[in-house]
């Protein structure tokens, strides 16, 4: 096997569609589905059914789902070990705060460091949470719904308000939204699980309110693009989704008393190592930084 072709595979698998993968993964949809194909040529199995609307894998794709990571780290790891690389390599996993934190911290981390070999993995939460608790990051910012989680051990940094984006082709919500506005036209929220979704969700079920959610994208960029072109009305997103996007013609509004927290968290087992540590610490001074600029409007730090 290829530890390309299972990587490709994995990304694929991971967000349900050839094409998206192909994007994330820098390479063209022939190139990708021809890996898929040799993998499965190699494996003697198929592993993806291709169908109008993405693909759906299969019961011998579900299996190499659940092990290649593990087999992706191993490999990893024997590398490093030959390499013997003493300036050290490290893994981290990064949602989408690429201009926020993502890209500020690696910019330092290469002038600080520049001998430090850096993998980054960015995705969706709870691919950073899974890839975290099987030991295959040494360390990520995860987005909780609140505090208290105990499935691992955060470091809390920054609290940050969900908001209400609507169209401005319809009425402006209050500011700050209370949940009754949420629901007063159809949405686009990520499907389950999701941070942001969960919240929502919850605050729905409290009032005894219901919503019509007609389309469940899972990149909140698409649900933006959505509300842009009047497919639905609104959706509810992050302050930190909006960097760098044109949201003009629609009406942005914090919601009352909903927030989520991002947390930093290190693998326990390598929060000792010095490439880990200067990582880490610079990944915290660029969140903490785009707090304090302003540049990360709405969000607060955790005192």
């Amino acid at each position: 096997m290829d530890l390309n072709q299972i990587e490709h595979f994995l990304r694929v698998a991971e967000l349900g569609s050839i094409n998206r993968a192909a994007k994330e993964l820098g390479l063209s949809q022939p190139a990708l589905s021809r890996s898929l194909s040799q993998l499965e040529h190699d494996l003697g199995q198929q592993l993806v059914v291709r169908c109008r609307t993405g693909i759906t894998i299969t019961e011998a794709g579900s299996i190499l789902a659940s092990r290649g990571l593990a087999l992706l780290s191993e490999a990893g790891a024997i590398r490093e070990e030959l390499a013997n690389d003493p300036a050290g390599r490290v893994v981290v996993g990064m949602p989408a705060l690429r201009h926020l934190v993502t890209l500020p911290a690696l910019q330092l981390m290469r002038n600080k460091s520049p001998g430090t070999a850096v993998r980054v993995h960015e995705g969706f939460n709870v691919f950073l949470r899974d890839m975290m608790n099987h030991g295959l990051l040494d360390m990520a910012v995860i987005a909780m719904e609140k505090p208290s989680e105990t499935s691992i051990v955060p470091e809390l940094l920054v609290r940050e308000p969900l908001v209400l984006v609507r169209s401005a082709e319809l009425p402006p919500p209050h500011n700050p939204v209370p949940v009754g506005d949420v629901v007063e036209f159809p949405l686009a929220l990520p499907g389950r699980p999701n941070a942001v979704r969960g919240i929502v969700d919850r605050a729905i079920r409290e009032c005894r309110l219901t919503a019509k959610i007609p389309l469940e994208p899972e990149n909140p960029g698409l649900c933006l693009e959505f509300v842009r072109c009047g497919l639905v009305g609104q959706t509810v997103t992050l302050r930190s989704v909006l960097v760098e996007r044109n949201i003009a013609g629609m009406h942005v509004a914090p919601i009352e008393d909903r927030q989520l927290h991002w947390a930093f968290v290190v693998h326990r087992q390598r929060c000792h190592m010095a490439p880990v540590r200067r990582l880490g610490s610079m990944i915290k001074r660029a969140i903490l930084d785009a707090v304090r600029s302003g540049r990360w409007s709405g969000a607060s730090i955790v005192e």
